[in-house]
């Protein structure tokens, strides 16, 4: 679960702010530049941000006789083809260009040239995938653009370094990024840059499932987008648009987004935009169950021009759909299309797409009756689902996410010792020019009301540090050091002859498909749930900690193992009637295995109670999961 803390009226400057601000498009080219190629890159500029198919079409005119054109001059036509080719979808002519931009760099070139297309390094490394490299390359570029007093180029390139931080995961530092760009936008009273930083807002709200926030900044992005006339960039935020209303359930509202979509791209002859806009419409009649409506728009979609994977996915669907209506041959025959075009694709095999196909078998097996055939499907899909996800990068990449979670806590922890040092060293030389002061009495109560303060601070800053040091950061409840240490302290305490302490072990039962299936955050929201529901349980004195990854242990003091069973009880049933929606709208359900042990005369160490409730909740796993066992009484 990722938690923003900041708030969203401080974050968007009001409409009638943005209203006043005065944009243009920003400057790529240097004010001076030689020769009659110059002159007319010039002139190209305002299109390329404007009409930028037009534009590409005038530069690669140009780039025919460029040959014998200055080096510099050479340099700003393939900045500005770049710049056309952005968002056309010609990933491939668009990573060229850069690269002969690149190459034509020289120590003399000028910054704003040598600035713009790092920028474009930048997100071509991000389309190809590279996420680390791209989120290197724009820190860069920031800083460097910085230095040069470029704040436009530098500005923009924020807002794309907030792109590529929300695709790489890292979401709260995306949100601190584009806080920045935000306001250094709006200081520029650039309406473009503002629009640049609300689209990726809208983005990285949808990856986070804040759809309502989502839309919103997608709103204000289109709305300043096309108040300076950049239809390319108002597509892009209309599909934004569209796709985060078809996250949330809202159907009406992405079908009426997707069909404005289609209705620009086809007014330009987009190819790329009209399939997109196709496939945005047959996936959300799809995902509302209007199989008609469905295979109708994603017939059209199969024969446009458009990116096989994506049209996989959707033949994927049309089975889906032609086995509910009964035609079985039709429905086969889309899933053997599918097949085929993720073996012509040689870096799709083996991955989830192609794994997904026996998901979509078995759904279609089972729509027409063939509930054999739907199992052996399904059985094939969990095992190679389970042999990709032994192999692919995902806990590598939950281990890195909690290893940064970690390395937070630990800096501010740090940044709260030092400030202690700090008041200490301030309290040292408070009491040195007090000294000097003539007047001892009023000395005295200054020095003891500084003091006073001084203590109060620091005892603020120790209860905080004891806060960060005991507690579990994503469900608040104690850590694994706060267990034991408790359980070390009961234990002590007890008395041995009348005393009773309780543990109750609680695993969940198969909680990385939760992961897998649904994503991080909404693991995340489950176990937050959880532990909500397990709090609700405790008396007074009894304690909850999460001492694992989906694993709790409840310590109940004055207890014994027939209370205890029946507090796990209670916390099996809370955790089957629990429900969260995930973001694709599905309902998750979990369950969990309990281990349940309580202090004897031979089992009076912590270790002895851990383990011995660990091997109870061993044998509840064992012998079926979603149940309770409980240590023997010996």
């Amino acid at each position: 679960m990722n938690v923003l803390t900041f708030s969203l009226r401080a974050l968007v400057a009001p409409l009638a702010v943005i209203a006043t601000l005065v944009s243009a498009q920003p400057r790529l080219l240097p004010e001076a530049l030689e020769e009659s190629l110059a002159q007319e890159l010039q002139a190209l500029e305002p299109r390329v941000w404007q009409d930028p198919w037009q534009a590409r079409a005038a530069l690669e005119a140009l780039a025919q006789g460029a040959g014998t054109a200055g080096r510099n001059e050479r340099v700003a036509l393939y900045l500005l083809l770049a710049q056309a080719l952005q968002y056309l979808h010609v990933d491939e002519v668009y990573a060229d260009t850069v690269q002969r931009g690149i190459d034509a760099l020289e120590e003399d070139t000028p910054a704003r040239l040598r600035q713009m297309l790092h920028f474009h390094e930048g997100v071509r490394l991000l389309r190809a995938g590279a996420y680390t490299e791209a989120i290197v390359q724009l820190e860069a570029t920031v800083r460097e653009s910085r230095a040069a007093g470029l704040s436009r180029i530098a500005t923009l390139t924020r807002a794309e370094l907030g792109y590529a931080l929300t695709l790489a995961g890292r979401h709260d530092v995306a949100v601190e990024e584009l806080q920045g760009a935000h306001a250094d936008a709006v200081a520029l009273g650039d309406i473009f840059l503002v629009a640049a930083v609300n689209e990726v807002f809208g983005v990285l709200y949808t990856y986070i499932d804040e759809y309502d926030r989502a839309i919103r900044h997608y709103r204000l992005a289109l709305q300043d987008y096309d108040e300076v006339g950049y239809a390319v960039f108002s597509g892009e935020a209309v599909y934004g648009l569209a796709t985060a209303h078809r996250y949330a359930g809202d159907y009406p509202e992405a079908l009426a987004a997707f069909d404005r979509y289609r209705a620009m791209t086809e007014a330009r002859g987009d190819t790329h935009g009209r399939f997109m806009a196709l496939y945005g419409l047959g996936s959300t009649h799809g995902d509302r169950g209007d199989c008609e409506q469905a295979l109708a728009v994603i017939g059209r979609a199969l024969t446009a021009i458009g990116p096989e994977d994506y049209k996989a996915e959707l033949l994927k669907r049309v089975a889906v759909c032609q086995a509910e209506a009964g035609n079985a041959q039709a429905a086969r025959g889309a899933l053997t299309r599918a097949q085929s075009i993720i073996n012509a694709i040689p870096e799709l095999r083996g991955t989830r797409w192609e794994i997904d196909l026996r998901r979509s078998e078995a759904e279609m097996e089972a729509a027409l009756g063939n509930f054999e055939a739907a199992y052996q499907a399904m059985v094939v899909f969990h095992r190679e689902k389970t042999a990709l996800q032994q192999e692919n990068a995902a806990e590598r990449q939950q281990s890195r996410r909690e290893g940064l979670e970690n390395e937070r806590q630990a800096l501010r922890i740090e940044l709260l010792q030092q400030q202690a040092r700090v008041r200490s060293l301030e309290l040292d030389k408070q009491r040195r020019d007090l000294r000097q002061q003539r007047f001892w009495t009023v000395l005295l109560v200054v020095g003891g009301l500084i003091l006073g303060g001084i203590v109060l601070w620091r005892l603020r800053d120790m209860r905080r540090l004891r806060e960060l040091s005991i507690l579990d950061p994503l469900t608040g409840v104690g850590n694994r050091r706060h267990a034991f240490d408790r359980l070390a302290s009961r234990l002590q305490e007890l008395d041995p002859a009348r005393g009773e302490l309780s543990m109750v072990l609680l695993d969940l039962d198969d909680f990385k498909s939760v992961n897998d299936q649904h994503g991080h955050p909404a693991g995340d929201r489950v176990l937050q749930k959880i532990a909500s529901a397990l709090s609700a349980l405790l008396r007074p004195g009894d304690e909850l900690s999460r001492i694992g990854g989906e694993e709790f242990l409840m310590l109940l003091p004055r207890t014994g193992v027939d209370g205890a069973c029946t507090v796990a009880e209670r916390a099996l049933l809370a955790i089957r009637e629990l429900h969260v929606v995930s973001a694709g709208g599905e309902t998750l359900r979990v369950s969990a295995s309990i281990g349940v042990a309580a202090v004897t005369r031979s089992r009076a160490s912590a270790e002895a109670l851990y383990s011995a409730a660990d091997e109870a909740l061993y044998r509840a796993k064992a012998g079926g999961k979603d149940r309770i066992e409980a240590a023997p009484v010996a």
